[in-house]
């Protein structure tokens, strides 16, 4: 049905000024940390490097959406700003977010695809993918995604110009002539995108439910060693984790996913159409999402990982016996 412009507002002040803000800021915390220890952890594991490059990608889209959010603040909009937070939001939020946002799909779908490797060809899975290689694929993510959306960068143009209702000279954006045919091409690019790593997270996590629920009913009924035993638990618990990352993903990113599909099926779901304040309003609380998927990872990674649970603690343990230390 159609939403009108008062509540269009006031879901963006509940859900971007509050909600969202409070998430994104607790998401960046813990991405921080998440890096740390990934770091610290080093990358002669291929999994610490798809998580530390996970970990990245999640900071940036965290970090831009906060921006948004401040944007978006009827409070900082009514200070004495020489920008438009409005119009610039567009441009050095907006877009970022978007790009970021791909990074951590294509990322995830990359975790998912190598577990299914592991699970399909164990053998040769570590000389398939090596430390180097992996390195490589993820700093080619994040290479492919920049340029995919660098396009949009160069028809918006952070330029003054006088606003009528501030009735001052503010920074604000100036459109080239070919804006509209290139932001078409972006978004239909970095859409293509997203579905391909969205339905490619979703097979692969299928995939890996159902061996491991197979794995779980052979090992009930056969005698294995106990250094088999060892092995097929660590393995496990893997598996689980990245089960675990990628449900969090398909919950979180679905209602964009599902939003983007309704708006190339219908054309008055779009941002021109007669619903767009509903198209708006569903595409802030996507955002938000995202923000949960970004900021949730480190719970499951203290509860289903050993080693990341024992480098957090060598480092924040460490840390505050110290400060104790010199309290004392």
């Amino acid at each position: 049905g159609y939403v009108d412009d008062y509540t269009t507002q006031l879901f963006v002040t509940i859900n971007n000024c509050i909600i969202s803000e409070i998430i994104g800021l607790a998401g960046v915390i813990s991405n921080i940390i998440n890096v740390i220890v990934f770091y610290k952890q080093g990358f002669q594991d291929t999994v610490n490097i798809s998580l530390f490059g996970l970990s990245v990608s999640d900071l940036g889209s965290l970090l831009t959406l906060q921006w948004e959010n401040i944007c978006f603040n009827p409070l900082f909009q009514q200070l004495d700003l020489p920008f438009d937070p409005s119009e610039i939001e567009h441009v050095t939020a907006g877009w970022p977010h978007v790009c970021f946002a791909r990074i951590t799909s294509m990322i995830t779908a990359y975790i998912t695809f190598e577990r299914c490797l592991c699970v399909a060809m164990p053998l040769k899975v570590k000389i398939i993918l090596t430390p180097k290689r992996t390195s490589f694929i993820i700093v080619g993510i994040f290479l492919v995604m920049f340029a995919s959306t660098s396009p949009i960068f160069t028809v918006y143009w952070l330029q003054e110009k006088f606003n009528s209702v501030r009735n001052r000279t503010l920074i604000s954006i100036v459109y080239a002539p070919n804006r509209e045919v290139v932001e078409r091409i972006t978004l239909a690019t970095n859409n293509v995108l997203s579905y391909i790593s969205f339905f490619s997270v979703s097979i692969f996590t299928a995939v890996l439910v159902t061996n491991l629920n197979r794995k779980t009913k052979w090992r009930q009924n056969s005698a294995v060693t106990d250094r088999t035993s060892v092995a097929s638990t660590r393995d496990n618990r893997v598996v689980k984790m990245v089960i675990s990352i990628s449900v969090v993903f398909i919950v979180c990113f679905a209602p964009n996913t599902m939003m983007f599909l309704g708006t190339m099926i219908s054309p008055e779901f779009g941002t021109a159409g007669h619903l767009r304040n509903l198209n708006y309003i569903l595409v802030l609380f996507g955002f938000s999402m995202e923000a949960i998927n970004s900021s949730t990872s480190i719970l499951i990674y203290l509860k289903m990982s050993s080693k990341y649970k024992q480098a957090f603690d060598e480092i924040f343990l460490c840390f505050k016996s110290t400060k104790s230390k010199y309290k004392k």
